[in-house]
């Protein structure tokens, strides 16, 4: 595993990425101290044709009751304020 400051992370973010992607396994440490490890996720996280096909499958019906819960709950929320919501 190969060891990188923070700053040193910060400043090559995107080649970062890259190599770990490339399967690269990383430890950032900040004064000396490991803060965290990069690495690709354990398995992929998306689901691809027929596995896709079966969890669609899988869900539960939208029935006329779900669809009247979910108006009555926009009804209750009202309207936004604004398109776009102050973080």
């Amino acid at each position: 595993m190969v060891r990188m400051s923070a700053t040193e992370v910060a400043r090559n973010f995107s080649a970062v990425i890259n190599r770990v992607g490339a399967g690269e396994e990383i430890e950032i440490v900040r004064n000396g101290a490991p803060v965290a490890e990069l690495r690709r996720p354990s398995r992929p996280r998306r689901l691809e044709g027929e596995e896709w096909r079966r969890f669609v499958k899988s869900l539960p019906v939208v029935d006329a009751d779900f669809a009247r819960d979910v108006r009555e709950a926009r009804a209750g929320v009202g309207s936004p304020v604004s398109k776009w919501p102050a973080g």
